[in-house]
């Protein structure tokens, strides 16, 4: 009778000892692999935020040296006169008077296109002005008169072909750094006057 108890007894203890045993293992297996998908988890996040921080700043440097390429390689013209379309341009650097007439839509039927050298490269905030053929011929006929390049103000300057606002500054600051011009060669000492635009208005100039 008491080895039947203490058989039972035995079965009790071992049934409750393996029991908790294989509830151990379990509950340890559980946490082990919950461990491992939280670090994985967490290192994915982490890869994905740092893709992110650098292809936004990828992504910001692209537009800086864009906006730059622009600021470079851009520059703005006044094309008004016999044109279709006056107004301000913005044009590639390195573009020709042709071009900005083109993107004005052109010249009109009393344009005098033949007044203004358009193979001229055209520069930053130049006016381009297309006469039309009447103030051709009468400035043309009125040649007498030259403009005295070393008194003449803005607006007369510009009245000389290829000559906009911003190369009528240049000479009147050239001229007030040198004490004005000793013959009408030196103004192709001027920036941005050369050889080509010289021969545009060297008859109706003086000193």
């Amino acid at each position: 009778m008491k080895n039947k108890k203490l058989f039972k007894m035995l079965l009790t203890l071992l049934a409750v000892v393996t029991a908790g045993v294989v509830y151990t293992l379990a509950a340890g297996s559980d946490v082990s692999s919950a461990g491992i998908l939280i670090i994985e988890e967490t290192e994915m996040q982490g890869d994905g935020s740092e893709d992110t921080g650098a292809e936004e700043s990828t992504s910001q440097l692209q537009s800086e040296d864009a906006a730059a390429l622009q600021e470079q390689d851009t520059v703005c013209v006044y094309v008004c006169g016999c044109v279709n379309s006056p107004g301000v341009y913005y044009l590639s650097a390195g573009s020709r008077v042709y071009e900005a007439v083109e993107a004005a839509g052109g010249l009109t039927d009393e344009a005098a296109g033949w007044y203004v050298n358009q193979a001229e490269y055209v520069e930053d905030e130049m006016q381009i002005y297309i006469p039309s053929a009447a103030e051709a011929e009468s400035v043309s006929s009125g040649s007498s008169e030259l403009v005295n390049i070393n008194t003449a103000d803005a607006d007369e300057l510009m009245t000389l072909p290829g000559i906009g606002e911003a190369k009528a500054a240049a000479i009147i600051s050239y001229r007030e750094e040198n004490g004005g011009f000793s013959s009408v060669e030196e103004i192709m000492n001027v920036s941005g006057i050369g050889e080509s635009t010289y021969g545009q208005f060297k008859d109706k100039i003086k000193v």
